[in-house]
């Protein structure tokens, strides 16, 4: 890793609008601390940094800002405008990794800054560390069924594999369907399909009566795992296997669509057994482990 740079800023950061200030603008001391101001409003840094690194270069930032308004944050950006990472502006540094092209977005439209960015090249090696020191972490899945009708679920109707499409602009998977009512197989909604996984589901415009039963695959045979969930409030966290089914079941409040909100994330089968070992669950209306 070279030695980094640093780069002082203040401006009107509005997050959408790319810097114009070039290394000519930039102001400089002891070879390696830049310093610069934009009089309009701006808020995106290129990949190259005002010409100071190439653009094709990956790159690992620490970022810092003047105050710790919760409502001013950066954003890592691809080269095609999407969002990679978002995190809340802090005035202690935070590190972020930038591949190729990558652009970093700024948004505090209501202070100046000062906004500090320490910038290293990463190398092969310096990429290895980082990867090791950062695994992948697994996200939740949040889907929603939106219908003109009840919930009336059948344990013993045909498979209901939902045709979810993605809505970014609310970052779920969502659907509308007035007709299916089979169960829902959990294999379809989490991937990969091998894993078991633990569910909640929520139920908005519904008469106070919303169910959850999970469905055993081969004989159908089915558990109530709540019943009467309130409008607008999260079931209890169940624990379905990778092959079990779902069913929901629903009355629509008075007109209007009734939707069923349904979050998912995957355990690990370690994970699962190492919890029952150590602390055996009961059905007291927590977590069916």
């Amino acid at each position: 890793m070279s030695e980094p740079i640093q780069i002082n800023l203040t401006s009107i950061f509005d997050g959408t609008t790319e810097f114009t200030l070039t290394r000519e603008d930039l102001s400089v001391s002891e070879r390696r601390v830049y310093t610069g101001a934009s009089a309009a409003p701006a808020g995106v840094i290129g990949a190259n940094f005002f010409g100071l690194f190439a653009s094709s270069g990956p790159k690992l930032v620490g970022v810092s800002f003047g105050s710790d308004n919760p409502l001013n944050v950066m954003q890592v950006r691809t080269a095609s405008g999407g969002v990679r990472e978002q995190y809340t502006l802090r005035q202690q540094v935070q590190y972020v990794l930038m591949n190729a092209g990558d652009k970093l977005a700024i948004l505090a439209p209501h202070e100046r800054g000062p906004l500090s960015l320490v910038i290293n090249e990463l190398g092969e090696a310096d990429q290895l560390r980082w990867a090791v020191a950062n695994p992948p972490v697994q996200e939740h899945v949040r889907l929603r069924i939106v219908r003109n009708g009840n919930f009336v679920g059948d344990p013993l109707a045909a498979h209901w594999i939902p045709a979810f499409t993605w809505d970014g602009s609310r970052a779920i998977l969502s659907v509308n369907d007035d007709t299916n009512n089979g169960p829902i197989p959990i294999a379809n909604i989490l991937y990969p399909r091998h894993y078991g996984a633990l569910i909640t589901v929520r139920y908005a415009n519904s008469s106070n009566n919303g169910e959850l039963k999970i469905i055993e695959n081969t004989t159908r045979k089915s558990w109530v795992a709540q019943t009467a969930i309130p409008d607008v409030r999260w079931s209890w966290v169940q624990y379905v296997a990778h092959d079990d089914m779902i069913t929901l079941h629903a009355t629509n409040l008075a007109g209007g669509q009734l939707v069923a909100d349904i979050e998912v994330v995957r355990v690990e089968p370690g994970d699962r057994l190492r919890d029952r070992f150590s602390a055996p669950q009961t059905n007291t209306g927590g977590d069916n482990l």
